[in-house]
């Protein structure tokens, strides 16, 4: 019987180290998908509540659609309880925003395929039971992927500005299973730069700037 409970002790320690075996070394590599949700904090000018006609419109609210994420992840360990994150992805995101007038609602898209190189700080708890929960913050560069000549040449598309910079701030969790660490994260990133471009958008002076704003669920894997 003492050598069974011997056995399992062991065995115990064993399967903890390797779970830790991630935690032990310096840098990691993974790969990570996610879906994001997207709206825009908007800023409005020259909205006319009682317009007597079609020539203004009285209301604009955004409509978020859901996209997706892919990545690769690049982790630092800069100490036992905070690791350096940098996650480059492409995100593919989409935003109604809508112009109501006083008999009809006028759709325009906003598009964009980005390129967002972040970096991140990561603050984890202790390890415990197979597990340890973590929150991170930082910023990142997006890069709108998406051609210049077609926004242009299609009026149903909002433009915007090529280059923005968010703040990012997210809550997470990482599972050490046997062969891989799995963590599922919960971001939320606000643009801090006003993208709005005016130009070509029939109803576009009623808003004064935009800024971007998504709700992001990772799976990351390491």
């Amino acid at each position: 019987m003492n050598k069974i409970a011997h056995l399992l002790f062991i065995g115990s320690i064993a399967f903890s180290q390797y779970n830790l075996y991630y935690d032990i070394r310096s840098f990691n590599l993974g790969f990570n998908i996610g879906v994001n949700y997207n709206q825009v904090k908007i800023e409005y000018q020259h909205l006319q509540y009682n317009a007597p006609s079609n020539s203004s419109p009285s209301m604009v609210w955004i409509q978020g659609i859901p996209g997706l994420n892919l990545g690769l992840i690049m982790n630092k360990k800069l100490h036992k309880y905070f690791d350096l994150r940098m996650i480059p992805q492409v995100s593919l995101q989409q935003r109604n925003i809508l112009f109501e007038l006083r008999d009809t609602v006028i759709k325009r898209r906003l598009e964009a395929s980005y390129l967002y190189i972040p970096l991140l700080l990561k603050y984890k708890s202790q390890f415990y039971k197979g597990y340890r929960v973590y929150i991170l913050g930082g910023g990142q560069v997006g890069i709108n992927l998406a051609s210049d000549k077609r926004v242009r040449d299609n009026p149903e598309l909002i433009r915007t500005e090529r280059v923005d910079f968010q703040w990012i701030a997210g809550v997470g969790m990482d599972l050490y299973l046997d062969k891989v660490k799995l963590s599922p994260e919960l971001t939320y990133s606000l643009g801090f730069r006003d993208i709005y471009d005016p130009t070509g958008t029939r109803y576009g002076y009623v808003i004064r700037s935009l800024h971007m704003q998504t709700i992001t669920l990772n799976l990351h894997f390491e």
